[in-house]
């Protein structure tokens, strides 16, 4: 004799919509993360190449400014972040 199969209505079928609800409404909340300014730079590496012209620039402006010239690179990018974040977007 053929045992025909019933779908089985489980209590793990109702928590895990609840579960999907929770983590929809999650999603809409905006979540920013602290970071530590002072944090070691151990994170990421970029290699950037200058030419002549451009490296005696960063090597007189870090000079003027008594910073090293990965200090005064920094700085810069992080000024220029503020100012930036500052403007509208493009698009």
């Amino acid at each position: 004799m053929v045992r025909r199969r019933e779908k089985a209505i489980s209590v793990v079928a109702a928590d895990q919509e609840e579960r999907i609800a929770a983590f929809a409404a999650g999603a809409d909340r905006e979540q920013i993360e602290k970071l530590d300014t002072e944090a070691p730079r151990n994170y990421k590496k970029i290699n950037v190449p200058f030419n002549e012209y451009e490296f005696n620039q960063l090597e007189r402006a870090a000079l003027k400014m008594g910073r090293s010239k990965l200090d005064y690179i920094r700085r810069s990018m992080l000024e220029q972040a503020k100012r930036d974040a500052k403007k509208p977007a493009l698009t």
